[in-house]
């Protein structure tokens, strides 16, 4: 059996809450996912002091349960990164949603929707018929 350790991201709900671990592929994975979250989070509120606050809400743990659990569990790979973390439906919040630097899922009926960060794409997507 390998000794390799086996890594995830932990992620608190409320400040008093316990850790909840969900499995990466790698130490490096849940890193790079821990400081996309908290990019979000700097990005969401207005006080650098309230984002900073929540900083703790995330960490990078090593996980507790067994390497079997782990890859039934897996959820943090390379993969996720290309999965949006935004979402619209029209152009009326997209400047502050393209501010984010971060993938955005776009919707529209009738359309296939469109993953970008351009938000010039985004606006031909909108504009056209």
């Amino acid at each position: 059996m390998s000794n390799k350790k086996l890594w995830c991201v932990a992620i608190r709900p409320e400040f008093d809450s316990p850790y909840k671990q969900t499995p990466a592929v790698s130490k490096e994975v849940a890193e790079q996912a821990i400081a996309r979250y908290r990019k979000m989070n700097h990005a969401m509120f207005q006080s650098e002091v309230i984002a900073n606050s929540y900083d703790g809400f995330y960490q990078v743990q090593q996980w507790h349960g067994t390497r079997k659990d782990h890859i039934r569990k897996m959820f943090y790979t390379q993969d996720w990164f290309n999965q949006p973390m935004y979402q619209i439906f029209d152009m009326s919040n997209a400047e502050s949603v393209f501010s984010r630097d971060d993938l955005v899922i776009c919707y529209k009926q009738g359309s296939t929707p469109l993953t970008t960060k351009d938000i010039n794409e985004a606006k031909r997507f909108y504009e056209a018929v």
